[in-house]
This record gives structure tokens, sequence and C-alpha cells, in this order.
């Protein structure tokens, strides 16, 4: 099969935003065992974009479109698809009906202008928003099936899973019992963990492999992209190559599950039946964030409390003045009490806390930027740790931190699980 990817849109060959879509389309292709040849972009122009669909729909089997389906007189795609298919627009009435179904669930007008994105080719499907108006859909053009998703990447992501791989296995005859294995990689580059995997293909012939790296994690995905018959000797290979990576790969898989290290904390805690506070510096909120980012976290997560200054380190947290004359901010003493400080206010079972130079600025020879305090503290446990890293921007420093202070977390929670 020869897949496309069609980008639209004058923000994406303006630099304005990153197009974080195609990539994401394509992993989720390679997951169906369809390779993607071509990635293309085009601008708002309707006679470009429809010139480009012709000459997709005889290059191609399947074209995957994302942009151009909002209520703004810019967003010209269907209309675009109707011209290179020689088709017409007209309302579509299931794709109306679900546009009514979302405003009133809002308790939003629906415009006149809203309504424009219920207009599509007459031969196309709807396929439903789950998280936006404007309506997906398919068709196709001479013998390429048109796949038409909405730009907003939470939206397209949505549609993606719920509805557009349900219609592709049909189309194509697609097997859907395609088995994938994910590991979560946290403290190794992506070119160390591929080097700690060689020889996988050789020992585990007819598996793929896969890498994603999203800094500072990696995933590795073990993939069977074409289920043999015998289904049971298919997942006993896939248990050994999981197991033969996860060896290979020690103590830095954070999950075996392919979870985020905020997912595992949750995990932990619930099974725990224990509830989580956090106090933060240098990473202002992130780590709040992140926990929050998991579905159910308020059941576990009690409090967070971004301290920046001493000040609201000694009003809110209850950090010693004298620490912070003798020690500074940044200090394994502080981030402790830190920790302490957040849990007795939260009330909560267990406490993390972080402190540190993120930079640009603000190193010294003793404090260098890309250093950060990281403290814990629970029923029976009271510990810092000082952690040094270089990386090239505040951000990454940031980020690095945030997981830092998560990965110790959970690794005291396992260890807990280990002494039960």
């Amino acid at each position: 099969m020869i897949a496309h990817i069609l980008s639209t849109g004058d923000e994406v060959l303006l630099g304005d935003i990153v197009d974080t879509n195609a990539a994401f389309l394509c992993g989720a292709l390679k997951e169906l065992g369809i390779r993607v040849q071509k990635i293309s972009a085009v601008g708002d122009e309707i006679d470009m974009l429809a010139a480009t669909i012709k000459q997709i729909a005889v290059q191609a089997d399947l074209c995957l479109v994302t942009g151009g389906l909002g209520p703004t007189r810019d967003d010209m795609t269907a209309l675009a698809c109707s011209q290179a298919a020689g088709d017409r627009l007209e309302m579509n009435p299931a794709a109306l009906a679900s546009m009514q179904s979302y405003f009133k669930k809002r308790g939003f007008e629906l415009t006149r202008d809203n309504e424009r994105q219920a207009l599509l080719p007459s031969t196309a499907t709807m396929l439903i928003n789950h998280n936006g108006t404007a309506p997906g859909f398919y068709m196709r053009v001479q013998d390429c099936l048109f796949v038409f998703m909405p730009g907003v990447p939470s939206e397209m992501r949505i549609m993606m899973d719920r509805e557009v791989k349900s219609v592709l296995a049909a189309e194509f005859n697609l097997n859907d019992d395609l088995l994938m294995e994910r590991l979560t990689v946290f403290g190794l580059g992506e070119s160390r963990v591929g080097s700690l995997l060689t020889g996988f293909e050789t020992k585990f012939p007819g598996l793929g492999l896969g890498f994603r790296a999203d800094f500072p994690v990696v995933e590795v995905k073990i993939m069977l992209p074409h289920l043999r018959q015998d289904r049971q000797q298919a997942e006993s290979d896939m248990a050994r190559a999981k197991q033969w990576a996860m060896d290979q790969l020690g103590d830095r898989v954070v999950s075996d599950r392919g979870w985020t290290l905020a997912q595992e904390v949750g995990h932990l805690l619930t099974r725990q039946k224990k509830t989580l506070a956090i106090a933060e510096s240098c990473t202002g909120g992130l780590i709040a964030n992140m926990v929050t980012d998991v579905a159910g976290s308020s059941d576990y997560f009690l409090f967070s409390g971004v301290t920046y200054s001493n000040d609201a380190k000694m009003a809110v947290l209850k950090v010693n003045h004298q620490t912070l004359v003798d020690f500074g901010a940044v200090h394994e003493q502080t981030a402790l009490e830190m920790a302490r400080g957040a849990r007795q206010v939260a009330g909560a079972d267990v406490a993390i806390s972080t402190t540190g130079i993120a930079g640009p600025g603000g190193g010294t020879d003793d404090k260098p930027v890309g250093t950060v305090c990281i403290g814990l503290a629970g029923a029976q446990t009271a510990m810092a740790k000082t952690y040094r890293f270089s990386f090239e921007d505040r951000e990454k420093h940031k980020k690095m931190f945030a997981m830092t202070a998560l990965e110790l977390l959970r690794r005291h929670l396992v260890s807990l699980v280990k002494t039960v």
C-alpha cells in the first residue's frame, strides 16, 4: 500500500506552528502495518489544494489529510476536495446533527458560520469529532481513499484512534490483531537505548523494533505487524522479546506498559492507597501539571505549592529561616524541609519537592546551572538528593528536574511494594 500524509494551512508553511500531526499519523499508521511513503504540506489557496489532492489521488492508495475544516473563511479543505473529485458540497445531516449535539451540550449557539463545517462533499462519509466542532470525513478520489481530519492535534488524535482506525481496517482488510508491547525508558538517550538493544532483529526474526524519543524519555515499541495464525506462539514470542529488552535496559525501564512516569506513579499511589503533595520551586508547577494530566489523579493528589521565593518557602512550607541563611535555597536540607512542609500542610502520605537552578543564569562554581535538589518525605522516609545536569536550555532542565523527582518517587513507592 502507498500511503501519503498531507498537512494543510498557511500557518504550517510559514512556520507559525510545528506540524506534529504528521509525525503522530506516521506512528499510528506504522502500528497498523502501513508505512508512509510521502509527507506533503500545502497552504490555504483552494486551487493549489485541489491540485495537490488530484496529484496524490493518482499516486497513492491512502492519504490522511489534516487541517482546514474549521468555521473560518480560510478553511477550504472540503471545498477543495469536492472540486478535485468533481463533486459538490451539501449539508451533511449526520455532521450537522453531531455539531448540534456538541453545541447544545455546552450551552453554545450554533451560528451560521459554524454550520458551514457540516458542508461536505456529497459522496463523503462523516467522522465524529469527539473533542471539537469540525466533523471529519472520508471519501475516494479516483482509487485513493482520502481521510480528512481537523488540524487541532487534540481533536485529530482522538478522531484517528476512535474513528479512522476502524475505517482503515474495513477499507483495506487490515488485521486488527496487531500485537505490540511498549516500554518507557528514562535516563538513557535514544542512541544508547538502540545500542543496548542491538541484535534484536536477529534474535527475534519477524518482530519489529521502534523508538520514539520525547525528551527526556524514550518509548520502545516491540511489534508484530502481521499476526501469524498461531496466536499463542506469537504472544509467547512477544513476551520473550519484551523480557529480553527489559533485561538489556535494566532499571531504566520505568514502565513495562508504555505509561508515562506520572501514570506509573498514579498507579502505585492508587494501589497503595496513598496520597501525594508536591512543593516546587525551580520546576514552577510542572510536576503538578504532569500528575494532574492523569485521569483520576484527584483520588491521590492533594496539594501543590509553587514556592518560588524564600519568603514563600518559609510562610507556606515552614522552611526554617536559618536553613536558608546557612545553606541557601538550593540545598538538600532546604529540599527536605520543603517536602516535609508540603506533606504536613496537605496531610499527605508522601511528598516530593524540587529546588534548583534551571538557568541560563544564576549558577555558581559550587552550584552550577543544572543543579537540582529533590526532597522526599513519607511516614518512614525523609531524604533529599542532589542531581546535576547540563543541557542547553532552561526548558530541558525543568523537564529533567520534574521527571527526576517523579522517578525518585516511583522508586520509593516500588520499594514499599517489595517490602510488604
